[in-house]
């Protein structure tokens, strides 16, 4: 599970503590048909933005699970379903918002993916993921996506320094320099809120306290945490 976190719902654990086991994806349909009315107070909910990040709307309608993982969270969370999925949907915004942020600044930066590091990602964790995850996974994807974050994270506390936390998402997460990053692209105009509660759980989330952070001598961004 450790591996699967890191490469798919890291970023859901920096965001929030609660751990989602859904296959997020997304564009949801309606599980069966609707009366008219209902189905026009759903298209007008899922047209509601959440967020606007370097001009790309984040709508509930793309922070929606899949019509499978709504199925199953109904099944699962029973009379919980509507708080649940309210929480979900965060979530998802929440993860399109940093990555989007986290794609411009790798870019901004002209950060060049170091393949060492990927082929080094591939044999550490290249059985592993063969035995536990689906056939559909990845390794080479996984390891581009792990050591471009570790190249960003690195640029990021470079430029910002501030204190780095452990998660068990991320063993040195740059906590202070994620804040300062996303608080430049809003002050730029770059990143809007238009939900007054996600904003406030997006922020809350990179405000102390914090259960595990590392010493400052200790930090150190010289090789990723997997060699």
């Amino acid at each position: 599970m450790f591996l699967r976190n890191r490469s798919h719902s890291f970023l859901s654990a920096i965001v929030f503590s609660l751990s989602c086991f859904y296959a997020l994806a997304p564009n949801a349909q309606t599980a069966a048909p609707q009366h008219p009315k209902n189905a026009q107070d759903n298209n007008e909910q899922n047209s509601v933005v959440l967020a606007v990040v370097l001009g790309q709307l984040v709508t509930v309608k793309k922070a929606t699970p899949s019509i499978n993982d709504l199925v199953q969270l109904r099944e699962d969370a029973g009379d919980n379903y509507n708080a649940v999925l309210d929480h979900i949907i965060k979530v998802n915004a929440s993860n399109a918002v940093i990555q989007a942020v986290l794609d411009d600044y790798a870019k901004q930066k002209n950060i060049a993916l170091n393949q060492q590091w990927v082929k080094q990602f591939e044999t550490k964790f290249g059985r592993e993921v063969s035995d536990t995850e689906q056939a559909s996974t990845n390794i080479e994807d996984i390891a581009k996506k792990q050591v471009l974050l570790f190249q960003t994270e690195r640029a990021m506390y470079e430029e910002f320094g501030g204190r780095v936390i452990f998660r068990q998402s991320n063993p040195q997460m740059p906590i202070d320099a994620y804040q300062a990053l996303l608080k430049s692209y809003q002050v730029s105009g770059k990143l809007t809120f238009n939900d007054i509660q996600l904003a406030s759980s997006f922020w809350q989330s990179f405000a102390p306290p914090f259960q595990f952070e590392i010493p400052a001598e200790n930090v150190d961004f010289s090789t990723p945490w997997w060699l």
